[in-house]
């Protein structure tokens, strides 16, 4: 980002640490696999020769096995898959869209394994006094958590801050605790919210 915006300050302080749950993961050989996360890459077994389905293009890029569906995000998921099963969802302690359940009601047979947590760690004191403060700020909300995360730990959200969303969830969670709208990302992607941080940096800077 600071070669694409020369002049940019950028002020890095996650909220969410990723560790593995240490859970054996046993796949029956038959079962597809349900990534929704990068991160479920990470601790998942090898999947090779498995049917993968995929939230995310750099989920699926990094999953392993046969790729069948990319979808946009968890609601997409559930409308375009239509396998019988069984699958296996690999997922966080924290997640959202109940794949698992809402599959399930369609008679597809999953079940799920949380292979990782995500472990809240406070905003650094930099990180607050920035967005408090009166200076220009883009600020990315990557997940509804981290949105919720950050907006609880500030006092208050300064005039000059431009927060993006990488979806409505994540809006919602910001509203919710901020009531100021976000600008959103049309598409939940990655690739999408880097080029909106730019823009809204070049922004501030013309």
């Amino acid at each position: 980002m600071a070669e694409r915006v020369p002049g940019v300050e950028i002020v890095t302080s996650p909220v969410i640490e990723i560790v593995g749950t240490g859970v054996a993961v046993d796949l029956p050989p038959e079962a597809g696999v349900i990534l929704t996360s990068q991160n479920a890459v990470v601790f998942a077994p090898d999947l090779a020769g498995r049917d993968v389905y995929c939230v995310g293009k750099k989920t699926a890029a990094r999953a392993g096995g046969t790729v069948r569906l990319v979808a946009q995000d968890a609601d997409d998921l559930v409308a375009r898959l239509d396998v019988p099963g069984p699958l296996v969802h690999l997922r966080g302690r924290h997640a959202r869209g109940n794949i698992a359940e809402r599959l399930a009601r369609r008679g597809i047979a999953v079940s799920e394994v949380v292979v990782y947590d995500q472990r809240e760690t406070p905003l650094r004191t930099e990180a607050v006094q920035v967005i408090e403060g009166v200076r220009p700020v883009v600020l990315p909300l990557w997940s509804p958590r981290s949105a919720d995360i950050v907006a609880r730990s500030l006092s208050r959200v300064g005039t000059n801050v431009h927060p993006i969303a990488l979806s409505e969830a994540v809006a919602e969670a910001w509203i919710d605790r901020i009531g100021s709208t976000p600008e959103v990302c049309d598409n939940p992607d990655g690739d999408e919210m880097v080029a909106r941080i730019v823009a809204a940096l070049l922004g501030e800077l013309a």
